[in-house]
């Protein structure tokens, strides 16, 4: 007789993988929470903790629209050329007037759209990598921005525009009231909609999702455009925030947005991961930078810090997913095969 081979419960390993992913950034916010307060006691001030806040909405706006990518398994580096050609278009077509500030936030909008549209053609018509595609619409971007301001800050943003980035409710900044309801509405249609089960689908596996009836092509192109309308909302926020144009100050937000999201526990290869792992990552990121900050790091620190963060939660994903895998622990329990 052969023994026969145990059957692999998926069930506990998928629950296991889903607290590992929550207590993970959890551990490393408490870690800089308590860091912070030996190294930089003034982190706990009322003017630090409202930069925190501001933090989390910037960030995590743009870490939404990336988490969205993520999920159909590609990755938007434009994100922070969006937001530095919205400031753009809205400083320019305005010049700093309110009459005109309308007109100037839906040119921002279509700008966006337009980028949106072109990172989707080229993943999904031209089977670009969405690395590639999304990088070459990020340096075509940044070459427009800079041949029109000169690298220099310049143009002004309308005063009526101030209250998105600096204004607040109850004392809490209007950036993280916004994010909050976006990550709010975007957990209820990736969870409990037919539209989230096509993302978690086509980030699985593709070819699947496209056999069973899921028009793909429309789920990840969708992806790439809400990524990018993200983008112009979290360049109104900063760009209202700062007064005028400085491309500069938005750089580093592609990678900021994808190491919230991974660092949450948002996988690489699609199709895994939430928003409220999102929402764990973007709190742990901007408590972080915020900390670097106090300790008087530069922007390379920082840009060092968040590509490492980046780094160790692929590594904890990756074995992760090798120690829960079915395979890996059938191999283990399971006897070789044999005469009895």
């Amino acid at each position: 007789m052969t023994a026969a081979p145990a059957a692999p419960t998926r069930a506990p390993s998928a629950r296991l993988a889903r607290i590992s992913g929550v207590v993970a950034p959890l551990t490393g916010l408490v870690l800089v929470l308590v860091l912070a307060a030996v190294t930089t006691p003034q982190f706990y001030s009322l003017e630090v903790a409202r930069l925190v806040m501001f933090q989390i909405g910037l960030i995590g706006i743009a870490a939404l629209g990336q988490t969205l990518v993520l999920l159909v398994g590609g990755i938007d580096l434009s994100i922070s050329g969006v937001m530095a050609l919205t400031s753009v278009v809205l400083a320019t077509y305005s010049a700093g007037s309110d009459s005109r500030l309308l007109v100037g936030v839906v040119l921002a909008v279509l700008a966006g759209l337009a980028v949106g549209l072109v990172n989707a053609g080229l993943v999904v018509l031209r089977n670009v990598p969405p690395f590639v595609a999304t990088f070459a619409s990020f340096v075509l971007i940044q070459g427009v921005i800079i041949a029109w301001t000169r690298g220099a800050p310049s143009g002004n943003i309308p005063d009526a525009l101030g209250w998105l980035g600096g204004g607040r409710i109850w004392e809490i900044p209007v950036p993280l009231v916004v994010f909050a309801v976006l990550a709010l509405v975007a957990g209820i249609a990736l969870g409990r909609t037919t539209a989230g089960r096509r993302v978690y689908s086509t980030g699985l596996n593709r070819e699947a999702a496209r056999m069973s009836g899921i028009r793909t092509g429309i789920v990840i192109a969708s992806c790439y455009i809400l990524s990018s309308l993200a983008g112009v909302l979290a360049g109104l926020i900063n760009s209202s925030f700062i007064g005028f144009v400085d491309a500069a100050l938005v750089r580093s937000l592609d990678l900021d947005s994808i190491a919230a999201a991974v660092i949450g526990g948002i996988a690489l290869t699609g199709g895994k991961g939430r928003i409220s792992q999102t929402v764990l990552g973007v709190v742990l990121l901007a408590a972080l930078l915020t900390w670097l900050i106090q300790l008087g790091a530069g922007g390379g620190a920082q840009l060092v810090v968040s590509g490492g963060v980046i780094l160790l939660a692929v590594f904890l994903q990756n074995r992760g997913l090798g120690l829960l895998s079915p395979r890996a622990r059938t191999t283990r329990a399971t006897p070789r095969k044999g005469k009895q």
